[in-house]
């Protein structure tokens, strides 16, 4: 008898967990494309989200509770942004012809985007229209602590005015914008825009980058770096216009970055790291080398993707890249089959996590100590251009606590 009570309430435990939300706090968290199709894994469960669509750029919000995502659209870069709700197993339509560069809150499940020029602010807990906050906006990124946004706008329709930045802060029934600063741009200049913000661990200094007009902006951009009270502002490096490229260590003000003008990944780019207040450079790929993605370990340890320096020659005879630790010694850590590359490199929950793929098709691999395992099989390809892979369209690590993804 006792026999068949254990047995029935681990039947019962079993169907509960499997129709409940897993709250694994250790898990990996990721939201990725797979046949153009938005999926969830978390652990070792995974689950369609979508049928049938044409998903890119899934972005968690901060909790893990939600993922925002660009739906249909006459390319990757563009569509309408939807919304699912993981608690809830549901989806929410926001706006169409939206670009890639909507962000979640830091601190809060809102979610700012532009339309056209237009800047505006959807807060999940209250409705699903999205008020406008700010008008001519180039760009945007949330302030460290949630409660507004930092925006950058041309000073007129010149090419070579001015770029105000400006602090849009959300307060009760109408927004507030204050003027931060004013980067300049000299009379044989064509900077017309920046890239979204990324502040240092402890909010004193903010990284950006001035992207010039038309076709300029694929060979080379300005890797600036400003305080954040607006005193000092410098003009650090040029390198091509992936915001995945600059990075902030996790808690030193050390910002990493791919430097290099030309728009090919595969030759003239370098690894390197500044410090500031100092911006003491240094130089971390060796000679013959060309580094194509990287990601901080830890505040003395680099990941960084890299091959031997080449040519535009035949596609095939391209060479791919493996992953190397990066330190005072430079170690490789990644060790691909032959004809197959080893990009985007992360660290999350203590798991070091990329992409490997022989351009046909992509897989997702973990390392939690040593050795390597597959975590996501046949992953959608991220599009290239002149060998830079945007993985990033196709999956999103969730680097925080949050819920599980119920049934699967």
């Amino acid at each position: 008898m006792l026999k068949k009570v254990l047995l029935i309430l681990l039947l019962v435990f079993s169907i509960i967990s499997f129709y409940s939300p897993v709250y694994a706090e250790n898990s990996i968290k990721a939201a990725f494309v797979r046949g153009n199709d938005l999926w969830i894994k978390i652990g070792d469960r995974e689950r369609r989200i979508t049928a049938g669509a044409y998903v890119r750029y899934p972005k968690w919000s901060f909790d893990g509770h939600w993922v925002a995502y660009l739906k249909g659209g006459d390319s990757p870069y563009n569509g309408e942004l939807w919304l699912y709700n993981i608690k809830i197993n549901k989806h929410f339509k926001v706006a169409p012809n939206i670009t890639r560069g909507f962000q979640w809150s830091p601190r809060e499940n809102k979610i700012g985007f532009l339309k056209g020029k237009d800047l505006f602010v959807l807060n999940t807990g209250s409705s699903f229209l999205g008020n406008q906050v700010a008008v001519n906006i180039e760009n945007f990124s949330w302030l460290p602590d949630g409660k507004g946004l930092l925006t950058s706008s041309k000073e007129s329709e010149k090419l070579n005015s001015d770029i105000i930045l400006s602090k849009v802060l959300l307060v009760p029934h109408r927004p507030i914008t204050k003027h931060f600063y004013t980067v300049p741009v000299g009379e044989n200049e064509l900077y017309i825009s920046t890239s979204q913000f990324k502040w240092s661990y402890d909010h004193k200094w903010i990284s950006f980058l001035m992207v010039p007009a038309a076709s300029l902006s694929a060979d080379g951009n300005m890797l600036c770096v400003l305080s954040s009270d607006g005193k000092i502002f410098k003009r650090v490096d040029e390198m091509l216009n992936y915001e995945e490229w600059f990075q902030w260590g996790p808690a030193k003000n050390t910002l990493g970055y791919i430097s290099g003008a030309g728009r090919e990944a595969l030759k003239n780019k370098q690894l390197k790291t500044v410090s500031v207040p100092d911006f003491h450079r240094v130089v971390h790929t060796p000679k013959g080398f060309a580094d194509r993605d990287f990601a901080w370990k830890n505040n003395d340890i680099l990941y960084a993707s890299r091959s031997k320096e080449s040519e535009l020659v035949d596609v095939n005879k391209r060479p791919l890249p493996s992953i190397f630790e990066v330190s005072k010694k430079q170690v490789q850590v990644t060790f691909p089959p032959k004809k197959k590359g080893d990009f985007a490199p992360k660290f999350v929950n203590r798991s070091h996590i990329w992409v490997r793929t022989d351009r046909e098709r992509a897989n997702v691999f973990v390392s939690w100590n040593a050795g390597e395992d597959l975590w996501i099989k046949d992953i959608t390809l991220g599009t290239w251009y002149y060998e830079k892979w945007h993985w990033d369209e196709v999956l999103d690590l969730y680097e925080g606590i949050g819920i599980g993804i119920g049934k699967v």
